[in-house]
């Protein structure tokens, strides 16, 4: 076979497979691209990112552009892989006490399915 380019995820030394990207890079990462990162790992999408953050999902992007380059991925998967992989070295830094404030009354103001009222047009059906 030729010399190509293989997309099998990277083995370690011990012949272990590696997660994608650069722990090295973790460092050059703002506490917001961390944050963002963090995020990104256990799944969250832009939208709730950009609401546990009160920052918009155009910076969310932006953030997750940023340490998408400065971790060495190539994409939103990679990215979230790497976060997962290494959620200890990405750790969220305590955010500021206005942002943690303000991220909890939105977690307090969010209403599970299940407890949301059907409306008044589908109650009187059966």
């Amino acid at each position: 076979m030729g010399q190509g380019t293989s997309s099998a995820p990277d083995a370690g030394a011990e012949g272990r497979l590696r997660a994608p990207g650069e722990p090295d890079g973790i460092p050059l990462l703002t506490d917001r691209e961390r944050q963002t990162l963090f995020l990104v790992g256990t799944g969250a999408g832009n939208r709730l990112i950009a609401r546990r953050l009160g920052i918009s999902e155009r910076t969310v992007r932006a953030h997750l552009s940023n340490a998408v380059r400065k971790i060495g991925v190539r994409s939103r998967s990679e990215a979230a892989v790497f976060a997962f992989a290494y959620l200890d070295l990405v750790d969220i830094p305590e955010a500021h006490p206005a942002e943690a404030a303000r991220s909890e009354v939105l977690r307090s103001s969010e209403v599970p399915r299940s407890e949301v009222p059907r409306s008044s047009a589908n109650s009187g059906r059966r």
